[in-house]
């Protein structure tokens, strides 16, 4: 457990130390910001599902700047050589990086909770349908960046593994579109089961389902799982 908090201890420390952090931030907390005001002061919706499904797909454009340095900084750095060295197993490595990633997500959570004030001051929102929202918004957070450190395992280049990430994770957000296609209802439901979007719409109505919950747990720990095996081949 030191070892893995040490790579953890690491990773906040490079996160607070990087300017493209600071810049991913910023420029997510401006765009949840305008929805925000759009949403309820312009539409006059006294509710955050609207301004919950733009930060979504924020999220899942904005989150691979996050995850992108994970492992692809080591390699340029010339410091994975180092920390392969080290008396850590793969899993604990990749586990401390996620979990450093992982706390920017939560403070990053945190930060658009400030929108929640005027909506309680002028407005009767549900909180229970704030929070699964929020619980979504959280777990589909942990499933882009799983896959994010994926991707950046595979790659030097952290442009390089932002881009792809970002493909793939729009795939996964719009792949639930197909079921609308006419085809074999195998694939239909393949579709819709795979779609970020279709389950994240699920927290934002209110829905807490353990389907919506256990199918990004499953993505978290398929991503991770594979980054690990790769980490122990290249050893």
């Amino acid at each position: 457990m030191r070892s893995m908090a040490a790579v953890y201890n690491k990773e906040i420390l490079t996160y607070f130390r990087s300017p493209i952090a600071y810049f991913v931030v910023a420029v997510f907390l401006l765009g949840t910001g305008y929805f925000f005001l759009f949403n309820v002061f312009l539409t006059g919706s006294a509710n955050m599902d609207t301004t919950l499904q733009n930060m979504g797909i924020l999220l899942v454009t904005l989150s691979p700047f996050i995850s992108m340095r994970l492992f692809s900084a080591e390699y340029s750095a010339r410091t994975m050589e180092l920390l392969a060295t080290l008396p850590l197993k793969p899993w604990q490595i990749v586990f401390g990086k996620f979990l450093g990633a992982a706390t920017i997500l939560l403070l990053l959570t945190v930060c658009t909770m400030v929108n929640l004030v005027p909506l309680y001051l002028y407005g009767n929102p549900e909180m229970s349908t704030v929070f699964a929202g929020y619980l979504g918004f959280f777990l589909l957070g942990m499933a882009c960046i799983a896959v994010g450190q994926l991707f950046s395992a595979l790659t030097q280049n952290q442009i390089v593994a932002a881009l792809v990430t970002v493909a793939v994770l729009l795939a996964f957000w719009y792949v639930g579109h197909l079921r609308n296609y006419q085809g074999p209802g195998v694939l239909r439901e393949l579709s819709s089961y795979l779609s970020f979007a279709l389950h994240y719409g699920d927290f934002i109505q209110g829905l807490l389902r353990s389907e919506a919950a256990a199918f990004y747990l499953l993505v978290c720990a398929a991503a991770m799982t594979l980054n690990a095996a790769y980490l122990e081949w290249r050893r």
